[in-house]
């Protein structure tokens, strides 16, 4: 299975696909190893049908790779975003870089997920041309090397292409697949500026310098409430570090209070934040929720997303990833 889904397929010319941001029901930060550069991670994902649509079409032979970003109305992003630091393109080059024969490509993304925003935007932008360029041009990658290629890039790309629920392990980047019968209704509140991710993990390794030891696996009550009821579910919500983020950013907590008080079971930053995710009990919770941050004065844009999403399933996909 895979979080990436095709939308539109011209064989040789032009495929169109989605690719799923993401909400962490659970991140649990470890300690940074011994010359590494990153924490150990426990996460677990919960991909979103809110995400990246994301054009692949080849360009002629004398010409370079480029990516076009259009946002969505109330996002932001760096005037570089469609730079050399873009990784869609990045993807693009590391398939070149393992081996593969990519001519010079045209990237269009229909951004709606917040640029550092603690959604994994980028890591869905990656996601998606990996797996996009691996079907247009028939490069023959399984889904298991594509998550291998998409690891090198960011620790959350080889979720967008897992999808569904997912357990990260490692650096988050190691995906186990888990139960997802439980629909959870979303509120995304997105600020106008985002929150870096390193500046997040900095204020975090000030604030615990040594972190406990992770568990080596989630409890069976969480994997069972995945499949239970929402209210359950809402129990395990948390995130390590929202602490660092709330310290960098003190506002975040009125919104937090903000959701709860319209009727969220219970909101928390999304992965590094500023991103507020609320978590509802059903639909029409979810419209008083949003219409309530909608109006608030901290908050640039509301989405409303449910989950978990799932994209793409071939059995040989689903063989290799669980090689």
């Amino acid at each position: 299975m895979s979080g990436v889904r095709i939308l539109e397929n011209e064989p040789g010319r032009r495929l169109k696909v989605f690719a799923p941001g993401k909400v962490n029901l659970l991140l649990r930060v470890g300690e940074r190893p011994p010359n590494q550069p990153r924490h150990e991670l426990l996460t677990v994902f919960q991909g979103l049908d809110l995400g990246e649509y994301l054009t692949v079409e080849p360009r002629d032979a004398d010409e370079t790779d480029v990516v076009h970003t259009v946002l969505a109305p109330g996002l932001t992003g760096p005037k570089n975003l469609d730079g050399p630091g873009n990784l869609a393109l990045k993807a693009i080059q590391a398939l070149r870089v393992n081996g593969a024969k990519v001519p010079p490509t045209s990237i269009k993304v229909e951004k709606n997920i917040p640029v550092a925003g603690g959604m994994a935007g980028g890591s869905a932008d990656a996601a998606g041309v990996l797996y996009a360029a691996n079907a247009l041009y028939q490069l023959g990658f399984t889904l298991a090397e594509l998550q291998s290629l998409g690891a090198k890039l960011g620790a959350d790309v080889p979720f967008g292409l897992t999808g569904g629920n997912a357990l990260g392990l490692g650096f988050g980047d190691k995906m186990l697949s888990l139960p997802g019968g439980t629909k959870c209704y979303w509120v995304l509140a997105v600020f106008p500026r985002g929150l870096s991710t390193p500046k997040v993990f900095g204020a975090f390794d000030r604030l615990i310098p040594d972190p406990q030891p992770l568990p080596a696996t989630l409890s069976p009550d969480f994997v069972a409430a995945l499949d239970g009821d929402v209210a359950e579910l809402a129990g395990y919500l948390h995130n390590d570090l929202q602490a660092a983020a709330l310290d960098i950013f003190p506002e975040l907590s009125q919104v937090i209070t903000a959701a709860e008080q319209a009727g969220a079971l219970k909101a928390v930053v999304s992965g590094s934040g500023p991103t507020i995710a609320a978590l509802c009990p059903d639909a029409p919770s979810q419209e008083n929720v949003a219409a309530r941050l909608g109006a608030h004065p901290l908050i640039a844009r509301v989405f409303s997303a449910a989950g978990p999403a799932r994209g793409d399933t071939t059995d040989s996909e689903s063989a290799s990833f669980n090689q």
